[in-house]
């Protein structure tokens, strides 16, 4: 008995001498009981409900840390065949390093964060107010590389993560306007034992029963991008929808469901009750 068949109940014939009529009843309510599974398919997909925007429920942001590289030409060209957006943790020297790739990544329009100027972390853990300068210098090479004055960001990802930062570090961050980001899945891509299977095990095996996701990669890591379209295919099939970090008020409903440490900007009273009802109104909980 296939699925269809045992979801459809079962009509009795009004009459003997009609089995036309019993077959066509039949037939009309396998219609609708296989447009009720379709509809049920398609409705993660649904964007309006009752005049408002819905959001994904399943969403991935593909993150690339240490950039750019020699190869990000590379990489850039993978993301592009498979038609995925990305979230770029920069180095300021590196950027210098190689300028044009760093144009490469804003004119695909990935978003583009800070990695701090060279990886170091010492500095900030000790004195917080570093990450001023940090920052400084950071959107001062961004605009030299790109030539945009009004290039801006306001995305921070601590080098190795924010969990050996003392508090005071974290909280600076968000007091000087920008937000932090970890992660909650990764590729393990700096390990020296792994290879393209071994990426692609690591991402599924840190995805299991995650609906939003931030996925950690390297820039530069050869196995990521061979991993890439299996990564990319897996996520696809698991019903996730492929975005950019920000910090827009439509990125907070959703990361506002994601596990991974992070903080944002406060939005003020204002913006916190709106964020907070418009949680509520779709059923979501902070």
């Amino acid at each position: 008995m296939s699925y269809i068949n045992h979801m459809v109940p079962k009509v009795k014939a009004k009459g003997k001498g009609r089995p036309w009529a019993f077959a066509s009843e039949c037939a009309g309510i396998k219609r609708l009981g296989l447009l009720f599974m379709l509809v049920c398919l398609l409705l993660p997909l649904v964007t309006v409900a009752d005049g408002k925007e819905q959001l994904p429920q399943k969403v991935v942001y593909l993150t690339f840390d240490d950039g750019p590289k020699k190869t990000t030409p590379e990489l850039l060209a993978i993301l592009d065949e498979l038609d995925v957006p990305a979230t770029f943790f920069l180095l300021g020297y590196q950027a210098r390093a190689f300028p044009e790739y760093t144009r490469m990544i804003y004119e695909r329009g990935d978003t583009i964060a800070c990695h701090t100027m060279d990886h170091s972390s010492g500095g900030i853990k000790d004195e917080p107010s570093q990450l001023q300068l940090v920052f400084r210098r950071f959107m001062k090479e961004m605009h030299d590389v790109l030539g945009d004055e009004t290039f801006t960001t306001d995305l921070f990802r601590f080098p190795g993560g924010s969990t050996s930062y003392p508090f005071p570090t974290k909280k600076m961050v968000t007091d000087l306007g920008w937000s932090w980001f970890d992660w909650n899945a990764m590729t393990r891509d700096t390990y020296d034992d792994m290879n393209e299977k071994a990426v692609f095990a690591s991402v599924r095996n840190t995805t299991k029963g995650r609906d939003v996701v931030i996925l950690l990669a390297h820039d530069g890591k050869k196995n990521t991008r061979l991993a890439l379209p299996d990564i990319v295919q897996y996520y696809r099939d698991g019903g996730y929808t492929f975005r950019r970090l920000s910090t827009s008020m439509e990125e907070r409903r959703i990361l506002a469901r994601c596990p991974a440490h992070m903080r944002l900007p406060d939005l003020g009273p204002e913006g916190e009750q709106l964020l907070l009802e418009s949680l509520e109104a779709r059923g979501w909980s902070r």
